[in-house]
């Protein structure tokens, strides 16, 4: 089996279908990763960066940002760096006015039992 790392450009490829050829390959890695063919990780920095540009580039509602990347996360067949938190934080996300990034760190530091640091007026109040 071929170990494999994705990158955010496939994901919002997949995501976006906005090239054909290259929406195409990647449905092929994905086949190919629930066949067992591969093994694919998508590295949990590819969330933040995924989330970034479908907001701010392709001006993408934050409800089907949410959507998309959660079925994403969801694939059982993709390895996903710390799936659990990122499923949380994307559920937060989608009811609150807080940052994915902010998201993030308040999910993982319950999680973790960690306190959070921050300055973040809006953040405190959650923690």
């Amino acid at each position: 089996m071929i170990d494999c790392i994705i990158d955010t450009n496939c994901i919002l490829r997949y995501l976006l279908s906005d090239n054909t050829k290259q929406a195409d390959q990647v449905q092929r890695y994905f086949t190919d990763a629930k066949q067992k063919k591969i093994y694919i990780t998508v590295p949990f920095l590819v969330f933040f960066e995924s989330v970034f540009m479908l907001m701010k580039l392709y001006k993408m509602e934050k409800r089907d940002v949410v959507e998309k990347l959660t079925v994403l996360a969801g694939l059982s067949y993709l390895d996903i760096e710390k799936r659990n938190i990122l499923l949380q934080a994307l559920s937060f996300f989608s009811k609150t006015n807080i940052s994915f990034v902010d998201s993030v760190l308040l999910v993982e530091a319950r999680q973790t039992g960690k306190q959070l640091l921050t300055f973040d007026k809006k953040l405190k109040k959650l923690v």
